[in-house]
């Protein structure tokens, strides 16, 4: 808790009898609430939220959870996850709503707050344990699917595609958004349908699809930008529409300039980190060492500091130094990048090129062809698949016989046949 205020220290240790820490400890929340607070949207600390995030823990010590909930919920949440990326903090203080499984909420707490609380759960534990997550996200699907919420269940099934995709599987990831947006259209729901259409197009931009993501993207882009926090971020859609462009072939400075410029404005340092890698592996693509590297310094410093790692960009910052002759035993590097848990493998394929290792760089770029691969035909990254493949003809490697995609090992969620007849009982209340 920081520099803790003497008696919100107190409280936390436990060492008061329990109506003296209830008094004690309401006194404080009354304390902290009536604080000035600057608008969370333009926080840029832990510090800038301190005196809020002091009342969650002070009612989290008391057993107040569904106050607590109350405390988190919204703007703190918000601000912790995208300006501050304080995943750490989010972690700790999510864990005390559950019980012994991050899916097993409090029994204190409502139920529509506890899918909030899990799901928000669940959107940081798959940047480092995919398998809690989806524990999370299910119990999080199961609440919103008895209250009937769509928005929450939409959201729900976006997010679970991403830590899908995050796994490198397409397929699924894909037939769950369309789900997503079949949800969000028979509802007429603008803002979900909004979220909707971008994590289509950013879906369809990974594996090629061109021409439904160029539609896809007029449809999204003619819709404004006018959405809270919860569907839109400053520089979000521009920064997808960046990585678009980049896939293509097709990218320019102000592209970039102009997502950047949003996502700054916004406080929206999610994006804005992501936006210095991209810019960094731009100028990779174009041997321009120095701008790629200043770009890279900066994606891997701001990953560092939120406790996220970010192997691409430490990949690429390695052969920019190396090629500027300012990395210091890059064999040994090389080697440190290899031994991490999924590796940049085309850029260390690369980097072992460069560095006079055929063996190593043919090792790496096959497993970088693989993982490009997916699930196969038609659903590859692109992208990679095709920079990886002209990296393996460049060094003369015979480009590996994959199996296609088979559509027997989609298997569906449980509840994506109660979200299928959800759609069907909307369509026909509509059609009456």
């Amino acid at each position: 808790m920081g520099k803790a205020n003497p008696v919100v220290r107190r409280v936390a240790a436990g060492g008061m009898k329990n109506e003296e820490k209830e008094r004690f400890g309401l006194r404080v929340v009354d304390h902290f609430s009536s604080l000035p607070q600057a608008p969370f949207e333009q926080a840029e600390s832990l510090e800038d939220l301190r005196p809020s995030l002091n009342v969650v823990h002070i009612l989290l010590k008391l057993g107040h959870y569904q106050q607590a909930a109350h405390a988190y919920k919204g703007d703190v949440a918000d601000a912790l996850a995208y300006n501050v990326e304080a995943y750490s903090e989010i972690l700790s203080l999510l864990r005390q709503f559950c019980r012994s499984k991050w899916d097993e909420p409090r029994e204190e707490i409502g139920v529509a707050d506890s899918g909030y609380l899990l799901m928000s759960a669940a959107n940081v534990l798959r940047t480092c344990e995919s398998r809690e997550a989806f524990t999370a996200y299910g119990g999080a699907i199961r609440a919103y699917l008895q209250l009937r919420d769509w928005t929450g269940v939409g959201a729900i099934i976006i997010n679970i595609a991403a830590t899908i995709n995050d796994d490198n599987r397409l397929s699924d990831p894909l037939r769950l958004v369309a789900l997503s947006l079949d949800l969000a259209t028979v509802r007429e729901d603008k803002p979900d349908l909004f979220k909707s259409r971008l994590t289509v197009f950013q879906l369809e931009c990974h594996v090629g699809q061109w021409t439904a993501s160029e539609n896809m993207w007029r449809s999204l882009n003619s819709m404004g930008r006018d959405w809270s926090r919860d569907y839109y971020r400053p520089g979000e859609s521009e920064a997808a529409f960046a990585w678009f462009q980049f896939w293509k072939g097709t990218l320019q400075e102000k592209h970039l300039a102009t997502a950047e410029r949003l996502a700054t404005e916004g406080k929206n340092r999610l994006t804005l980190r992501e936006l210095y890698g991209l810019r960094g592996v731009w100028r990779l693509e174009q041997g321009d060492w120095e701008l790629a590297a200043t770009s890279l310094a900066d994606a891997v410093r701001m990953a560092r500091e939120s406790g996220i790692p970010d192997l691409e960009s430490e990949t690429g910052l390695a052969l920019a130094k190396h090629h500027l002759g300012q990395l210091a035993e890059p064999q040994r590097e090389a080697e440190r990048l290899a031994q991490l848990r999924q590796p940049a493998h085309r850029l260390l394929a690369q980097l072992w090129l460069a560095l006079g290792d055929h063996e190593q760089a043919k090792h790496h770029a096959l497993a970088a062809y693989r993982w490009a691969w997916a699930d196969g035909e038609p659903y590859v990254h692109r992208y990679e698949l095709t920079r990886t493949t002209e990296l393996l003809q460049q060094m003369n490697v015979p480009i590996p016989n994959l199996p296609p995609y088979d559509p027997a090992k989609d298997e569906p969620f449980p509840w994506e046949a109660d979200v299928r007849a959800a759609i069907e009982k909307l369509r026909a209340e509509k059609e009456k």
